[in-house]
């Protein structure tokens, strides 16, 4: 029998389809890219400080952008900008209050490995804990290895019975039966897989090795060309996903609707109905801004497009520039057609700019969003420029 590795399934039919197999490959380069991060002598992840707040364990996009040309890992400032932004797309990283996509710019940004903040997918939560395993594992110089069979060097792998033996060891499972399940957990979500893909994960002497230890697929610029492998449907369907959950809930544009990390884009008479729920996601750094009573809270009068924008209307017209800080914008939206500005930061750069609560949104740079919700021009605020330009309505 011919000895080789299939794509698309081995022997036992086990192995993870395409789209998955990409998505893990894209998440390996993923923590590749943080571990040399970290080792670098250029200490780009580490702790800053900013108006004396601690962000721990992260790095500033124009700092990274610079070690990456500076390393002949990309091309172009453009090039990796835009393998960056895929990263964020797949949960490896994100902006420290979820505020901007990956810009080339003095605004910090963090692994989700090293803030504990991958979305709850079975596959994502897989693949982290594989990742920790793997790390500890290398530590171990009789585990992973090149191991010999039938004159044929197998590069960089483990032995399933030992694997087992080494979980027990350690820790990390009670019982054999528990080590196998860890096994096949990993080896399904694209993980580890067997060397020739012929079996499943087995507590037996076969030879299997992580998805890390792979020779192809290692470049960051590799990235792009896994990317364009997929089909348009499902490169559309994860970044609609990551738009939709929850990644523009920060303090800055966040919204004001309840949308966990695994909540689907809420309706819109969900989001007009919402009781307001402060938005600062356990990967947000900024620190939140006080909760009105309601009694004290400034609730913005309920209005229409067409009583805003009436002619005689004791509503006045406004530009409002807001440069976000590397951490964010400062303030938080609400409503729907229109939107309204809920809170406001006093420490945040949207206050120095002189936004205020309940102002009207009329547009987002350049764009209308009069009859928008306050997800859709959420989203603008995120992948827009680091200034923010907002023409709102105030009453006088």
């Amino acid at each position: 029998m011919q000895r080789h590795r299939t794509e698309s399934r081995g022997v036992s039919g086990c192995t993870v389809g395409h789209s998955s197999q990409r998505r893990m490959d894209i998440m390996a380069i993923g923590e590749e890219l943080r571990e040399r991060l970290h080792a670098s002598d250029d200490s780009l992840i580490k702790d800053r400080r900013y108006h004396l707040k601690l962000y721990p364990s992260c790095f500033v996009g124009q700092e990274v952008v610079d070690w990456l040309l500076k390393n002949r890992e990309a091309e172009s400032r453009e090039q990796a900008v835009e393998v960056m932004r895929t990263l964020q797309d797949y949960n490896v990283l994100h902006h420290v209050c979820d505020d901007h996509d990956f810009k080339d710019d003095f605004l910090f940004y963090r692994f989700r490995k090293d803030d504990g903040t991958y979305p709850e997918e079975s596959d994502a939560i897989a693949f982290a804990r594989g990742q920790r395993l793997y790390s500890r594992l290398k530590k171990d110089k009789n585990m992973i290895k090149d191991r010999k069979y039938h004159l044929k060097t197998y590069k960089k792998c483990f032995v399933g019975k030992e694997f087992v033996d080494w979980l027990i060891a350690n820790g990390d499972v009670p019982s054999r039966d528990e080590g196998v399940k860890e096994g096949r957990e990993l080896l399904e979500a694209g993980v580890i897989h067997h060397v020739c893909d012929d079996h499943h994960f087995r507590d037996e002497h076969l030879f299997y090795r992580f998805k890390n230890d792979e020779t192809e697929a290692k470049k960051f610029s590799d990235v792009l060309s896994l990317l364009k492998s997929m089909s348009p449907r499902v490169r559309r369907s994860t970044k609609e996903q990551r738009s939709r959950k929850g990644t523009v809930n920060g303090t800055g544009a966040g919204t004001g609707a309840v949308t966990g990390t695994r909540a689907e884009a809420p309706s819109q008479s969900e989001e007009e109905e919402a009781t307001y729920t402060p938005m600062y996601p356990a990967s947000s750094d900024r620190k939140p801004m006080p909760v009105p009573s309601p009694s004290e809270e400034p609730v913005a009068q309920p209005v229409t497009v067409d009583q805003l924008m009436a002619s005689g209307a004791p509503f006045t017209k406004k530009t409002v520039k807001v440069a976000s800080d590397p951490v964010g914008y400062g303030f938080v939206i609400r409503g729907a057609q229109p939107v309204h500005v809920h809170t406001v930061d006093p420490s945040g750069p949207a206050a120095v700019a002189g936004l205020t609560v309940g102002e009207y949104l009329v547009s987002v740079n350049g764009q209308d969003v009069l009859n928008s919700t306050h997800t859709e021009a959420a989203r603008l605020i995120l992948i827009g420029p680091t200034t923010a330009t907002l023409v709102t309505m105030k009453k006088i």
